[in-house]
């Protein structure tokens, strides 16, 4: 059962649509070297779940209101949020409890856009986009593990990978624990332009 405590994060990557027929239409979301096919309903809330914005963090009850308000039905889309939670689909998270590094042992992180460096405007922010147009503004640490993360076997090693770089550039936070919790807390800013994607970890 998931809290409020606890943020949805989508798991997956968007491949698009397959038509089976003139009127069969499936949503292809991959998930390691699955391929799961969703009805437009199930594709709602898995794109719900990636956020807005960049102040959005889906929750159970936030999600639920949000589909509500694009016209699903509450109790279908609690069914397929405890599907999707089964399935791999989505996870629930709270990132400041145990469970975070459970997360992070057992899943990827993929940057989809470029890293851009230092915000020109806010120096101390970083920037990621494609061909010099910024797309989101995210933290040092965020931006780090984001930048190293997929040549990490999993995202609790890309933390780690990322704490060794700020301690050779002398940054202060160098606990990957706090980094961690850290990027769980802002990673829907990056999932919901599609600068990320969350994958199960590679098996070696």
């Amino acid at each position: 059962m998931t809290t409020d405590r606890e943020l949805l994060i989508p798991v997956g990557h968007d491949l698009g649509v397959v038509y089976s027929g003139a009127d069969e239409r499936r949503q292809q979301v991959r998930v390691g070297v699955e391929v799961a096919e969703l009805q437009d309903h199930e594709f709602a809330v898995w794109l719900l779940a990636h956020g807005i914005d960049d102040q959005d963090r889906p929750t159970r009850s936030s999600l639920t209101e949000r589909a509500v308000n694009v016209g699903l039905e509450a109790g279908q889309v609690a069914e397929v949020a405890e599907r999707f939670l089964r399935d791999g689909l989505l996870a629930a998270v709270d990132p400041a409890a145990d469970g975070a590094v459970e997360f992070a042992c057992q899943h990827q992180l993929f940057p989809l856009l470029q890293g851009l460096g230092p915000d020109p405007v806010q120096p101390w922010m970083q920037t990621v986009g494609l061909l010099n147009q910024p797309v989101a503004q995210v933290s040092v640490a965020v931006y780090d593990v984001l930048m190293w993360a997929q040549l990490a076997p999993e995202l609790w090693s890309g933390c780690h990978d990322a704490t060794k770089v700020a301690e050779q550039a002398g940054a202060p936070e160098t606990d990957p624990r706090t980094v961690l919790s850290g990027v769980l807390g802002q990673i829907h800013g990056l999932l919901c332009v599609r600068a990320a994607y969350f994958d199960r970890r590679r098996l070696r």
